[in-house]
């Protein structure tokens, strides 16, 4: 069922149908939302908020647009104004105990967060963009959707969205290049302590 056949019963009363919305865009939503804020948990209630908010907001939606690209729209926003209280507060992002990240007994998992060490200061750095670059480049490079959806989303020009996506690139690569040469190098000296260290591998 079309998007826009689904708005209309919606629009009618039929409240259930709205369900069919969230099914097909809600991984979606989640999936954006993590990539911006870096934790499960906020993405999942950024995602719920956002369809709250565009339920409430069928009745002023412009049909001519897709539901999809507004509520990705929607769902940027929120993100927006998240990193900004976050900000504020000083406080970091994707925070997880030692056990959880290696979901097993707490000595086991310094290995598990080396290995995400460097996947850490990509998301910062991203977090870290101006919010006009880092947009274009979390539809474009984090959810995959083509500079023709990108523009549609945030209402700017096909060419827009690759200028700011090409600059949000270079902002990462300057800002991540000591970091990637750094966390090699570690890397490369804990494997080689690694047979020392755990006798019977």
């Amino acid at each position: 069922m079309e998007d826009t056949t689904i708005i209309r019963r919606c629009l009618s009363g039929c409240v259930e149908a709205y369900e069919d919305l969230v099914r097909r865009y809600g991984p979606q939503i989640v999936s954006l939302a993590f990539a911006m804020m870096g934790d499960r948990h906020e993405a999942e209630d950024v995602a719920q908020e956002a369809f709250v908010r565009a339920y409430r907001g069928l009745p002023r939606f412009r049909r001519k647009a897709r539901f999809s690209s507004w509520l990705y729209r929607i769902a940027l926003n929120l993100c927006r104004d998240r990193l900004k209280a976050r900000s504020r507060r000083g406080r970091s992002a994707g925070e997880e105990s030692l056990t959880e990240l290696d979901g097993g007994p707490r000595e086991q998992a310094p290995r598990r967060l080396a290995d995400r060490e460097l996947s850490e200061r990509m998301r910062e750095a991203i977090q870290g963009l101006p919010p006009l670059y880092r947009d274009c480049f979390a539809l474009r490079h984090l959810r995959g959707l083509p500079y023709e959806k990108v523009a549609e989303i945030l209402g700017i020009s096909p060419e827009t969205a690759r200028v700011r996506t090409y600059r949000a690139r270079e902002m990462l690569r300057e800002a991540l290049a000591s970091s990637v040469d750094t966390f090699w190098r570690e890397k490369a000296a804990r494997e080689k302590r690694r047979p020392a260290e755990e006798p019977g591998e």
